[in-house]
């Protein structure tokens, strides 16, 4: 809001004041509209702020804190930031494709008649005659792009058939936003072509998998695998973001429990309330593939707003410590090792359970916790690790991810449960006593230990 308004200048009013965790700041603005005095009250939780209440003191010609308009579809989006850049407009809505439902038509604003969208193979095999019916219901022709949307379809083979395809479809440059519709996998690469199509053409997304939902909903990067995992990518922000739980009712348990292992990271580093959860209903979610709960829907919210409050303010990684990075030290090499062949949040559970015991061994991360964490990983049914791991592979990981972190670490660790530390040493003694900690619970508990038999190219 402040940055889209033609303000000519920000007076602070007082020194910021701190009581009881409560940050207040009185600040003028200064612009067309006249002077407008704001009070700010912030809450911050790990040093990043995760309540802001705003009140106007004294509007100029016009107060800037009008009320929001709604619609007939309930309201706007229901997460929405603006860095003065981009503007990321995040959709909560259920059964986007009933027939009869305006809901994408008009929030995309579509205008020609036409809708062009880019879908997972297996969500067409699932949806595709009820998309269809629902497009004729709304009075919209479908222009369909049907690709595979498998952890090893993110190549450039898939980039270059997405850009002949968008060729064939011609979108016009403004008013026929691309609809990519799948896993993260699906909308990172779509995503992607519809950025280097004509240097650039709108698109929207509509992750259908509880990853994409409560990771690959959040933030503009977009990407293929070439030489290494997200080789070649881009920041290219859709307009819009719509979440629809109802997918997840034919989403694999593999694939939701790949979604979960991205949940935990949020919970392990930033917000214990879904860790809390998680523990309590955990299995129960899983086992429902998070439909119809009260507890699913508390669970997807906070984790979106985990992702939101951590990289919502540095969208195009300008800083490089980030604490949604816990669970992404490792995982790129254990992603791009054809041995394991790992769904992503498979590769990041594993990842945060080999970082939360080194944070143990750093004295971070209290032995009950870590043992709690182990724990609740069998009972949740999450890899901790995977056969052919070695100390070596993760040494070779960690040495890697130096290289990409621009010559430091800069590793998050929990520090304990719900917190965040950053480390940029971690020693070849440090990984062989956590590993070989690991390796004592994987005797004890070799259900955790994934193989190929459960990679995402095993035959169902």
């Amino acid at each position: 809001m402040l940055l889209a308004e033609n303000f000519a200048a920000l007076d602070l009013l007082d020194e910021p004041s701190t009581d009881a965790g409560q940050t207040k700041l009185r600040l003028a603005l200064n612009g067309d509209t006249g002077r407008h005095e704001l009070l700010l009250l912030a809450n911050f939780r790990n040093g990043l702020v995760h309540e802001l209440h705003v009140e106007e003191l004294h509007a100029g010609a016009s107060s800037l804190l009008a009320p929001i308009a709604t619609s007939a579809h309930g309201g706007g989006p229901k997460w929405e930031t603006f860095d003065g850049r981009v503007r990321q407009k995040i959709w909560q809505r259920e059964d986007c494709f009933e027939a009869g439902n305006t809901f994408l038509k008009d929030t995309l604003e579509l205008t020609t008649g036409r809708l062009i969208m880019i879908v997972d193979k297996t969500v067409w095999g699932l949806y595709g005659e009820k998309m269809q019916a629902w497009a004729d219901s709304v009075d919209l022709q479908l222009d369909m792009v049907v690709t595979p949307g498998n952890e090893d379809q993110k190549t450039m083979e898939t980039f270059i058939f997405l850009l002949d395809e968008l060729k064939k479809a011609d979108p016009l440059r403004r008013s026929e936003p691309v609809l990519a519709v799948g896993g993260g996998v699906l909308t990172d690469t779509a995503g992607f072509a519809c950025a280097c199509w004509r240097r650039g053409v709108p698109w929207c997304r509509m992750p259908t998998t509880l990853l994409g939902m409560v990771d690959a909903s959040v933030g503009i990067k977009v990407a293929i695998n070439y030489h290494r995992k997200n080789g070649v990518g881009h920041f290219f922000s859709p307009l819009h973001t719509i979440i629809d739980t109802s997918f997840l009712a034919t989403v694999s348990l593999p694939d939701i429990r790949s979604g979960v292992g991205e949940i935990m990271k949020a919970a392990l580093i930033h917000d214990t309330r879904i860790w809390d959860v998680m523990a309590e209903h955990g299995e129960k979610m899983i086992g429902e593939r998070f439909q119809d709960s009260a507890e699913a829907d508390q669970v997807i919210k906070l984790s979106v707003d985990a992702m939101l409050e951590c990289i919502g303010p540095d969208l195009w990684e300008e800083a490089l410590l980030r604490p949604m990075d816990f669970g992404h030290s490792f995982s790129r090499t254990l992603e791009a090792d054809e041995r394991f062949q790992l769904r992503h949040g498979e590769a990041v559970a594993i990842d945060c359970v080999m970082n939360s015991l080194i944070a143990e061994q750093k004295g971070l991360l209290p032995p009950a916790e870590a043992d709690a964490l182990l724990q609740l990983y069998v009972r949740l049914g999450l890899p901790c690790s995977i056969q052919g791991i070695t100390a070596e592979t993760y040494k070779r990981a960690r040495d890697e991810i130096t290289v990409h972190r621009d010559g430091l670490l800069r590793a998050p660790l929990p520090a304990p449960i719900g917190g965040c530390a950053y480390v940029d040493d971690m020693s070849d003694e440090e990984i062989e006593a956590a590993f070989a900690r690991l390796q004592a619970f994987m005797d004890e508990n070799p259900q955790a230990c994934w193989d190929l038999s459960k990679s995402f190219n095993a035959q169902a």
